[in-house]
């Protein structure tokens, strides 16, 4: 997930005060939603390079950029208002999502962005919904159906 950012995102990061919130940008789609969802995690809704973000609350957890745990992302929305859980209960295959961040002072500035995301698990109270999301990896997919075992392939051990 490394990213080379702006100098102004690490003088916001790293200062002692900021004004000048970080903001997660979600979009959510699949081929059966009417149009896609479009969060923001901000009190009010934002507009970036002309798509009308709306506001969410929502609370994201993104994974360690170690280079060895499993890329998966938690998200939680609140489920106050049903909104998206009619859609998300009518759906069969994985829904998509891409988040980016980025200054709200510079809203058409996008800081970092994962994309290709995939729904793994969903669960869901009358209070909130929690999901995860993965990242496709090939890195972490089988490439055959063989198995090289000491019993199969004895020379290789």
């Amino acid at each position: 997930m490394s990213n080379a950012v702006s100098n102004k995102l690490l003088a916001e990061l790293y200062g002692q005060v900021s004004g000048d919130p970080f903001l997660m940008l979600v979009t959510l789609t699949h081929p059966t939603f009417p149009q896609g969802f479009y969060l923001v995690n901000n009190t009010e809704n934002i507009i970036s390079r002309g798509r009308e973000y709306q506001a969410f609350p929502m609370e994201i957890t993104l994974p360690p950029d170690d280079g060895e745990t499993i890329r998966d992302i938690s998200i939680e929305f609140d489920n106050v208002s049903l909104e998206l859980i009619g859609e998300m209960r009518s759906i069969t295959t994985p829904m998509n999502m891409k988040i980016e961040m980025l200054l709200a002072s510079s809203p058409n500035d996008v800081e970092i962005s994962l994309e290709d995301l995939k729904l793994r698990n969903i669960t869901y109270d009358k209070q909130r919904i929690s999901a995860k999301f993965y990242m496709d990896s090939f890195l972490n997919s089988e490439l055959t159906s063989e198995k090289y075992t000491p019993s199969l392939y004895p020379g290789l051990f």
